[in-house]
């Protein structure tokens, strides 16, 4: 109960002074209740999209040795949740894990193509071989999309002769073809073009190649294929880095990502004719690069 003061000019500033005052705090309570409600809204909490929810995500519980903070005080209502997702993680690196039962591309009985390789001279002695039979042919097909629900397989059929000189003389296969039944460079294109420009994980790109042209590729394979692109465009890369470093104009940026669930910086430096974007743990050199 407020005691009773002489009704005076000054009591009376007073007491109007403490009636604004107490209205005042009421709308900053009732606006501040309505700010905090906003901060806390999120994508699972609300019909905000998931990249509104920003880099800074909650530390799980544990996994920074030594911090007790988790323990000792309750997690902040205006953390932003961690996603969770419906697929464990098994903690193995992409493709072919060690003792899987693995399996191999078979060479198919009627290709829809037949490519015949021969040899017109010998290796040697430089005699002509044209009008030698060929002792035996030596086999290799290539597996490429064709039409949807179809894939090609292009036969490669190298002689084999025997100079009378006594050497043995093989055709040469086109470069890249060295197994007896491959990949094409079509379809290592169009895996690595998938997985690198569109983001579709490995698994994914396995399942479209078997959707789409009933092709067996495995995720393992489209590993391979995006790990050996990325060691031919080595000196590609450097090629870039260099002309960049001599441009006398150069624009760059960076922007925040994700890799193996830590915060890593995607950096992009570019001029008039060059573009190279790269990713780093920090402000660091760049540890890994991708070319457009």
């Amino acid at each position: 109960m407020e005691p009773d003061f002489p009704a005076t000019p000054f009591t009376e500033a007073l007491l109007k002074e403490n009636e604004e005052l107490r209205t005042e705090n009421a709308l900053l309570r009732e606006r501040c209740s309505e700010l905090e409600e906003r901060v806390n809204k999120n994508s699972q909490n609300s019909s905000k999209p998931p990249s509104s929810d920003g880099y800074q995500k909650p530390s799980k519980k544990g996994s920074d040795k030594g911090d007790t903070s988790s323990k000792e005080a309750p997690c902040s209502s205006q953390e932003t949740p961690n996603p969770k997702s419906l697929r464990p993680s098994s903690g193995n690196k992409p493709g072919g894990q060690k003792g899987h039962q693995g399996s191999c591309l078979r060479r198919v009985a009627l290709p829809d193509y037949v490519r015949h390789l021969k040899v017109e001279k010998c290796c040697c002695c430089q005699s002509s071989l044209i009008d030698i039979k060929p002792t035996k042919y030596i086999e290799r097909q290539v597996f490429d999309p064709g039409r949807p629900g179809e894939f090609e397989v292009t036969a490669y059929w190298a002689d084999v002769k025997v100079c009378p000189c006594g050497k043995r003389n093989t055709a040469e296969f086109p470069q890249g073809v060295k197994a007896a039944a491959q990949y094409g460079e079509v379809t290592q294109a169009m895996a690595v073009h998938l997985n690198q420009y569109h983001f579709i994980p490995y698994h994914r790109v396995s399942e479209y190649f078997n959707t789409i042209y009933c092709m067996s590729v495995s995720a393992g394979s489209v590993a391979n294929f995006v790990a050996y692109t990325h060691e031919n465009l080595a000196s590609t890369e450097q090629s870039i880095r260099d002309a960049l470093q001599e441009s006398p104009v150069a624009g760059a940026d960076e922007t925040g990502m994700r890799v193996d669930g830590s915060l890593w910086w995607l950096h992009i430096m570019r001029d008039d004719q060059w573009t190279l974007y790269y990713l780093s743990g920090n402000y660091s050199a760049p540890s890994k690069g991708v070319l457009l």
